[in-house]
């Protein structure tokens, strides 16, 4: 859930959203404090200085993570089988996404292919949000780091991968999660 994004609004509706000790202060409430977190939704709360209860229409508690379910396909990719998601654009055109815009640090990009194959892992996507955006890929329970990833970007398709064995699977679904 999220603060109202329109007036009335009151402190109950960050006490609601955030937790917080009383007697309640506003200053207990700045973005990236250990009530809110430092995500693209909660942009327009202030990190320090003045502050006020329509800085935080909208916000939110939640973790700045976002999930997605992959039906899981397979295809060659060259000598090998990639097991997971490749959207037609990417060229590959394999499983399912259950949805493939993301938000990055305040802007979206598309989802093009999150896929295993020869022992990597890649994540590919377009409107070029750089190397950045975003900290962590998590698929199942591993997690892996933007910063320990390959990156080959610059152009329509940016491509990141990591060394790992088969984390996303042969067959079914797998949850893949974005943290900011």
């Amino acid at each position: 859930m999220a603060v109202t994004s329109s007036a009335p609004i009151s402190i109950t509706n960050l006490v609601t959203e955030f937790g917080g000790s009383a007697p309640h202060a506003l200053t207990e409430y700045y973005r990236g404090g250990s009530l809110v977190p430092n995500v693209t939704a909660n942009n327009s709360v202030p990190a320090s200085g003045a502050i006020s209860l329509t800085d935080f229409f909208g916000a939110t508690a939640t973790s700045g993570t976002d999930d997605r379910t992959i039906t899981i396909g397979n295809r060659n990719i060259g000598f090998f089988l990639a097991y997971g998601f490749g959207s037609a654009a990417s060229g590959f055109d394999f499983g399912a996404i259950s949805a493939n815009t993301i938000g990055f640090s305040g802007f979206n990009v598309t989802i093009e292919s999150v896929y295993f194959t020869a022992s990597s892992i890649f994540f590919r996507a377009s409107t070029n949000p750089g190397n950045s955006g975003w900290t962590s890929m998590t698929i199942g329970s591993t997690t892996l780091n933007r910063a320990d990833a390959n990156y080959v970007g610059g152009g329509s398709i940016n491509t990141w991968s990591w060394t790992s064995s088969n984390i996303i699977g042969e067959s079914g679904t797998q949850t893949v999660s974005w943290a900011e």
